[in-house]
C-alpha cells in the first residue's frame, strides 16, 4: 500500500472485483435565511454509465479512515477546503445504500459493488466544485432533480433523506 492510502492499480482492480467497498456518501444541506425550506446540495459529474448527473458527493474509505476523516476529505477534495461544515465525533450514517455492478433495484456502480454509509452534514460557505465535480448546486428540498437526472440512482437515498425534512 502507498504512503496515502492508495493501493497501486492492478491490486485495487482484485479488490474492487472480488469484495464490497466500503464508501461515504454526504447529504448536504443548508437553510439559508431568504428561504423557507431546507436546500440539498448536489454536484454535478461524469458518471462512469449515464453520463452526466447530479449525485452526493462522496468515495471510497481508506483503511484507518475514521467517518469524520472521510467525510472530510470527501468534501475537501470535491468542493474546497475553505467550505465549513460540523460534524460530530461520533457521527453515524443516516442511511445505508447497496451499490451493484449490475442490474437491480438498488443504487448502481458498474465499476464496483459498494457498500455507501450516507451521512447528514450541514454546509456553510461557498463551495467551489472540483476534483470529479463539474458544478455545484443548491436545490429546494421540496424541487429536487428527477431521478433520471441523479447519477448512479441515488434518488432512492436522497428523497427519503429529504422528505424527512419538510
Amino acid at each position: 500500500m502507498s504512503a496515502n492510502g492508495w493501493l497501486p492499480y492492478e491490486k485495487w482492480v482484485t479488490v474492487q472485483n472480488s469484495v464490497p467497498i466500503v464508501c461515504v456518501d454526504v447529504v448536504l444541506f443548508n437553510k439559508p435565511k431568504t428561504t423557507k425550506n431546507m436546500r440539498c446540495g448536489l454536484i454535478l459529474r461524469e458518471t462512469p454509465h449515464q453520463g452526466t448527473k447530479w449525485c452526493l458527493v462522496g468515495g471510497r474509505m481508506l483503511r484507518g479512515e475514521n467517518f469524520n476523516d472521510a467525510i472530510l476529505r470527501q468534501i475537501g477534495e470535491t468542493l474546497g477546503k475553505e467550505v465549513e461544515f460540523e460534524i460530530t465525533e461520533d457521527i453515524q450514517p443516516a442511511f445505508v445504500a447497496q451499490y451493484f455492478p449490475f442490474a437491480s433495484p438498488f443504487c448502481d456502480d458498474p465499476r464496483q459493488h459498494a457498500i455507501g454509509l450516507t451521512f447528514e452534514v450541514v454546509l456553510k460557505g461557498n463551495p467551489v466544485a472540483q476534483g470529479e465535480a463539474i458544478d455545484f448546486k443548491w436545490f429546494d428540498v421540496t424541487s429536487l432533480p428527477n431521478s433520471d437526472d441523479i447519477g448512479f440512482k441515488q434518488h432512492q437515498v436522497l428523497y427519503p433523506l429529504c422528505r424527512n425534512l419538510n
